[in-house]
Order: C-alpha cells, then sequence, then structure tokens
C-alpha cells in the first residue's frame, strides 16, 4: 500500500493506492486544516491532529493500517534554481551511473546552511556539445552534462512536519514531493509541456507557478497571495468575518462582474450588527480586482525570468479558486493569452471521477510522479549489479 498526503493551507487531503502498477484508490480523504498558514506550519500539534484524522480516515475506509506517508507540500518556503552537473563518460557509453553522477554533481551548488533539496528535476542532457536530450542511456561520448531544475525548502520546514507526522502512532515519513511535480503530471499534457506553458495553481494560501518547456519543468516560484487573499479583500470591503467571506465566496462568487447577476445577497455588517444587502456584482468586483492582482503578478514574474516569448501554449490554471465562475474569460482578458483550466484527467487513478476538480489536481497527480520516480530508481539499481545493489544496502542500515 502507498499512502500519499498532501499539506495544504485550507485541506489536507490524503490517498492510498494497492501499488505503483495498479493505481487504485483505495481510500481517499479530505479533511480541514487547522494549523498551517501560507503553507507553513504554525501550530504542531493542530497540524499533527489534522493529519491524524486523514490517515484514519483512509484506515477507516481500506481495513489498512498505515505504517508510513509520502509527504507533499508547498509555501513561502519554497525556493528554486536551475543547475549544471558535467561528469566524464566511463565506458564510452553513457550508463545509468553516470546520469546519477551528472545528476548529483547539479545538485551540490552550495545554498544557504537552513535549506535542503527536496527535487532534482532533469531539463536536458547535454553528450559531447549536443544540447536537447532527454534520455542519453546508452549514447555514445566522452563528455554528458545534466541540467537540472532544483527545489529547495528549509530545513526547519521539514524538520517541522517530521514532528506532526512522528506524533501519529510512530507513522514514518518515505519521502517529501514538492506537490507542484503531483499537480503538472495530472493538469498538463506533453505537448503543452513540450511547447511551453505556465501552470498557475492558486491554492488558499499560496499561488504556486511552474514553467515547462520542451518536455520539462525550467522554472518554479511560489507567490504569497492566493485563495485566502481574495477572502479577506472581500472580508475587508464587506466589513464581515472571513469565514462568512470565505463562505460566501464558494457559494456565489464570480471571477467577473459581467457575469454575475444582481442577485441580492443579506450579510450581517461586523462592526454594527445590522444585516445589509449586496448584489452578486458587487461581489463579482471584489473577486475579480484581487484576482486580476494575482495574475498580474504571475504575468510579471514570467516576464522578469524571461518566459513571455517561451510560453506558447499560455497559462493554465488549476487550484481551488479555479472553480470561480467565469475565471476563465477572466484569464484571458488579463494574460492575452491562452487560458485554460487544469482538471486532474491525465494519467487519471482507477476509482478517481468524483475528485476529477480542480483542487485535488496535487493529490492525484503525485500518484503518477511517485510511480514515475520509482521507475528510475529501479532502472538505475538493476543497472548497478548485485554487488553495488547489497553496497548500497550495507550504506543504507548504517
Amino acid at each position: 500500500m502507498i499512502c500519499i498526503v498532501d499539506l495544504g493551507t485550507s485541506k489536507i487531503s490524503s490517498l492510498l493506492i494497492d501499488n505503483i502498477h495498479n493505481k487504485e484508490i483505495k481510500a481517499f480523504s479530505s479533511i480541514e486544516t487547522l494549523g498551517i498558514k501560507k503553507g507553513s506550519i504554525v501550530n504542531i500539534g493542530a497540524t499533527s491532529d489534522s493529519i491524524a484524522k486523514s490517515i484514519k480516515k483512509l484506515e477507516e475506509q481500506s481495513g489498512e493500517k498505515i505504517k508510513e506517508v509520502n509527504i507533499a507540500f508547498s509555501g513561502e518556503q519554497i525556493s528554486s534554481t536551475n543547475s549544471n552537473g558535467p561528469v566524464v563518460i566511463g565506458q564510452k557509453e553513457v550508463t545509468a551511473s553516470d546520469i546519477q553522477d551528472a545528476l548529483k554533481i547539479s545538485s551540490t551548488m552550495k545554498v544557504p546552511s537552513d535549506k535542503t533539496l527536496l527535487s532534482v528535476m532533469p531539463i536536458e542532457y547535454i553528450v559531447d556539445g549536443q544540447p536537447g536530450i532527454i534520455d542519453p542511456m546508452g549514447m555514445n561520448g566522452v563528455r554528458l552534462e545534466a541540467r537540472t531544475h532544483l527545489v529547495y525548502c528549509s530545513q526547519n520546514t521539514k524538520n517541522n512536519i517530521s514532528k506532526c507526522v512522528e506524533e501519529i502512532n510512530n507513522l514514518k515519513i518515505k519521502k517529501y514531493f514538492f506537490n507542484q511535480l503531483g499537480v503538472a503530471e495530472s493538469t498538463l499534457s506533453s505537448d503543452q509541456k513540450e511547447l511551453g506553458v505556465c501552470l498557475i495553481d492558486v491554492g488558499a494560501g499560496t499561488t504556486d507557478m511552474t514553467v515547462y518547456k520542451d518536455g520539462s519543468m525550467c522554472f518554479s516560484k511560489v507567490l504569497p497571495n492566493a485563495g485566502d487573499y481574495i477572502t479577506e479583500s472581500i472580508a475587508i470591503n464587506l466589513k464581515i468575518p472571513s469565514n462568512q467571506a470565505e463562505e460566501i465566496k464558494k457559494k456565489y462568487g464570480c471571477a467577473m462582474a459581467e457575469l454575475a447577476s444582481n442577485e441580492q445577497l443579506k450579510i450581517t455588517d461586523v462592526s454594527s450588527g445590522s444585516e445589509t444587502k449586496i448584489s452578486r456584482e458587487v461581489l463579482a468586483e471584489i473577486i475579480q480586482q484581487s484576482l486580476t492582482n494575482i495574475l498580474r503578478y504571475c504575468i510579471n514574474t514570467i516576464e522578469e525570468n524571461g518566459f513571455k516569448d517561451h510560453i506558447p501554449a499560455g497559462y493554465v490554471i488549476t487550484g481551488g479558486t479555479a472553480n470561480l465562475e467565469g475565471i476563465k474569460k477572466l484569464g484571458c482578458s488579463v494574460t492575452q493569452s491562452s487560458f485554460g483550466i487544469g482538471l486532474p484527467t491525465i494519467c487519471k487513478p482507477s476509482k478517481s471521477n468524483q475528485l476529477i476538480k480542480p483542487q485535488f489536481s496535487a493529490i492525484l497527480g503525485l500518484i503518477q510522479f511517485y510511480a514515475q520516480e520509482q521507475n528510475k530508481e529501479f532502472t538505475f539499481n538493476q543497472s548497478k549489479g548485485i554487488i553495488g545493489q547489497i553496497v548500497e544496502w550495507i550504506k543504507s542500515e548504517l
């Protein structure tokens, strides 16, 4: 059994599958998160309780005892950079060991002491100066270079997550993942990744951006304003509590004022206690302004990092905020580009039809990403031969 837990600001989503070959969902849970803000843990006890509730639901549905989990997360503590790793090809043709060495070298660049490596994503390989190689295995040459996208997080973040999980009946963490790697697997087609596309995941606490070009991730950035920013704008403008603002956003929200009706909504002014009415159009104006700010922030980030002319496939938005009525039209208007809604329909596991919603893009896509990572590890381990595998096992046990 494989358990994946996605730690979000507003919810913790967890699922259980049989194995990487039979990707059938055996159990699923989505629990309101307590103790996380903007992707960062602010209360270890509350977060641990939320994770425990989610795991308990999985165990009740499946009848299985969960002993280890794979944790996916994002947040403002995430950072990234691109790197190169050159090696001399050992046996005149590229082996799995050469590839692994190149990837290792690319990931050894100096980073602040409080950072730890989360993911190494190959962008391309270069053999004897020939760029654009996706899989160099078996190619003849003298020099191999790996160009990679490295994702880091703070060491304290991993330590805090570990504390939250270890408090739950000796539960162990097998691996950590940047959840955007799952989002891309479930929402982007191979054609979009090849052509060049910007993926925007607007969650509750953060907006996560990734750019894919020539089939690989080449840029990622976590931005601070997201769904909660829209909610707070509603709360401030209408003078209502945040929980009420979140409720009316989900129930009556629209991304464009021109698409909203004049339906009157009853609200209670928090300062005076008096009941007033506003139209859906007024609510939509607040949402439109906040959402436009988020999208413009994304566009500016793309331009500042030199990707404006490298995303002909445009933008794809996912995450809970993508459920807002009219968001596709607003996106097209603001970006002046192709703009679509990302649903987790690519390589979807069986028994997942009820989860085909933008807010579950990460958790569903992580199944596919996890499987890919396991296959890579298997291929590399097989290439070492039995002696090499035994050495690796001894090292892991020491």
